[in-house]
């Protein structure tokens, strides 16, 4: 009967020395939508494509090459591949000088999330602030004399309004002090078999608002409209011309 008491205790003892096991926790699950949803859910062909808005063509404008000539793109085709959301098939044309060539190729989204507001604007509302990040190939067309590739990487700031997705504009005037706006940003360099060399250049859909931050002392004064003298001689004078360079010429009525 002593052995039974004995062991009884020795088996309680043994009991309250094993911990119990602690209750398992969860982690809250993360508001934020992965960059897989986001770039299923957003198509962004919009912010590039010329003809998107209709009451203003929308062109990108930058520099090319070591004197920061000036460099025209238009984008006149864009849409998102039926099988992966995060690329999109481009043609378009490039100018620099005299020189206008056809393109096409891909650009492909490698990321996208919810941001901040890059700042408080009383007469743009946005449902939310949105990056994008990735890369781009566009080959001129070969027929073309000269032909060559871009490639490079993109930035792509952009809003979700009630009507879509757009950039939130910045300052009225590019030559004053303000916010740049959001905007799509390419930074490229250009190379050939005639020209193996590589060119470096950079475009954006907002290139006025940054062309203070990419290029030194480009606007002169606050009073009003003046690009510094080192940009005009090379060609940027004729940034006031606001033709349609990328249009087909009309054939003649018979």
């Amino acid at each position: 009967m002593k052995l039974l008491v004995l062991l009884a205790a020795l088996l309680t003892t043994l009991a309250a020395a094993v911990p119990a096991p602690r209750p398992t926790t969860r982690k809250p699950a993360s508001s934020a939508a992965s960059p897989a949803v986001l770039l299923r859910k957003f198509d962004l062909a919009p912010l590039w494509l010329v003809s998107a808005r209709p009451a203003e063509a929308q062109t990108m404008l930058g520099y090319m090459g070591p004197h920061y000539r000036p460099f025209n793109l238009v984008f006149e085709k864009v849409w998102r591949d039926s099988k992966n959301p995060g690329l999109y098939h481009v043609q378009g044309k490039s100018r620099e000088r005299e020189r206008l060539l056809p393109f096409s190729g891909t650009i492909t989204l490698k990321s996208l999330k919810k941001v901040k507001a890059p700042y408080q604007s009383e007469s743009f509302k946005a449902l939310g602030h949105y990056q994008a990040s990735g890369s781009f190939r566009l080959v001129e067309s070969p027929a073309e004399e000269g032909a060559g590739t871009f490639t490079g990487t993109l930035l792509v700031a952009f809003s979700q309004t009630p009507q879509g997705i757009a950039y939130q504009p910045g300052r009225i005037h590019w030559w004053t002090e303000g916010e740049a706006g959001e905007g799509s940003k390419f930074t490229s360099t250009w190379n050939s078999v005639a020209h193996p060399a590589a060119i470096k250049l950079l475009w954006a859909s907002n290139f006025m608002g940054i062309a203070n931050t990419v290029l030194q002392d480009f606007s002169l004064g606050e009073r009003g409209p003046s690009i510094n003298r080192k940009y005009t001689r090379v060609g940027w004078q004729k940034f006031w011309d606001n033709e349609e360079w990328w249009a087909e010429a009309e054939e003649p009525a018979l």
